[in-house]
């Protein structure tokens, strides 16, 4: 008989936590079993690895953006937006990313380097991001769009910028105008 199933969430949670507290450097399967509370047998009944841990942190939190999108994406798709796809993710890059989600890219970004596994992840996502952007009347304009909010977006989350909430709506702007006046 296997350790007692704990909920995935519960141990994700905690690895958020020392994350988001000590940074990726000191991301363990011992760290997160203390943050949970838990055994260190029980975190590697569901993440095998550490690998296997990072991986399902990336996962949920491009679950967690990704809900999010296409929530705004019908919102715009409703409103008649003339691209809700690329509408919609400049809706949802108006909110400021928590201190959890720049901890989280972060260590995804440590942990690209090493793990093939999470570059196949991150790379088919980057794929779907791309064909969802792509779609429409205008789809170079849409990809250059793109391409400046995803830039926009790095910059924060890595925490190498930030902008009042002023500035932060006048460059989502900005990007609207690059789609609105891209050449076709």
């Amino acid at each position: 008989m296997g350790p007692r199933k704990i909920d995935p969430e519960h141990i994700l949670d905690a690895a958020e936590r020392v994350i988001s507290r000590t940074g990726a450097a000191s991301l363990s399967i011992d760290s997160v079993a203390k943050e949970a509370g838990v055994s260190k047998s029980q975190v590697v009944y569901d993440h095998k690895t550490k690998c296997a841990l990072l991986e399902a942190l990336v996962e949920r939190q491009i679950r967690r953006d990704q809900q999010t999108t296409d929530s705004h994406v019908r919102d715009c798709a409703m409103a008649g937006s003339s691209h809700p796809e690329l509408f919609g993710r400049l809706v949802a890059a108006r909110k400021r990313p928590l201190e959890r989600d720049r901890a989280i890219a972060m260590t995804i970004s440590v942990s690209l380097g090493r793990d093939e596994a999470l570059q196949t992840f991150m790379r088919d996502w980057m794929a779907n991001e791309l064909d969802s952007i792509s779609s429409g009347t205008k789809p170079k304009a849409a990809r250059m769009a793109y391409f400046a909010l995803t830039g926009f977006s790095c910059i924060e989350r890595f925490n190498f910028h930030t902008w009042t909430d002023a500035e932060r709506i006048d460059i989502l702007e900005d990007i609207r105008e690059i789609y609105a006046s891209y050449p076709s």
